[in-house]
C-alpha cells in the first residue's frame, strides 16, 4: 500500500507562485499558458528573485550568494511545483497542510 503524500503550503510558497511570470506558448497545436522556466519570476537570477520576493536579506560570500542560502531558496523554488498543484486543485491561497492518496494521482485535500 502506498503512503499518502503530505505537503505544508506556506505563505512563502504562495508568494512565489503569485509572482511567477506566466506567458503563452503558441508554438504548439493549440497553445497553452506556461511559466517561463528560465525566468520564472521575471529575471534569470532565480535565487536573487526569490530573496527579493520574500524580502530575505542576501548573505554574501565573496560577492556571491552564500551557497547554503542559495540551496534553501532553490528548495523553496522546487517546492512551487507542488504548491501550484495544491493552489489550482484546491482553489485556495491559504497556508496549511495538504495530503493526497499517493504520488501517482491527484486528490489534494486540506488536513489542517
Amino acid at each position: 500500500m502506498t503512503k499518502p503524500i503530505r505537503f505544508t503550503l506556506t505563505q512563502q510558497h504562495i508568494d512565489l507562485v503569485s509572482n511567477m511570470y506566466v506567458d503563452y506558448n503558441d508554438h504548439t497545436e493549440t497553445g497553452a499558458p506556461y511559466i517561463d522556466p528560465k525566468r520564472p519570476y521575471g529575471n534569470s537570477d532565480v535565487p536573487g528573485d526569490i530573496a527579493d520576493i520574500l524580502d530575505i536579506p542576501v548573505i554574501e560570500d565573496d560577492g556571491y550568494m552564500d551557497p547554503k542560502q542559495e540551496a534553501e531558496l532553490l528548495t523553496l523554488h522546487r517546492e512551487t511545483e507542488t504548491a501550484l498543484q495544491i493552489i489550482l486543485e484546491c482553489r485556495t491561497f491559504e497556508p496549511g497542510v495538504f495530503e493526497r492518496p499517493n504520488p501517482y494521482q491527484l486528490g489534494w485535500r486540506r488536513i489542517t
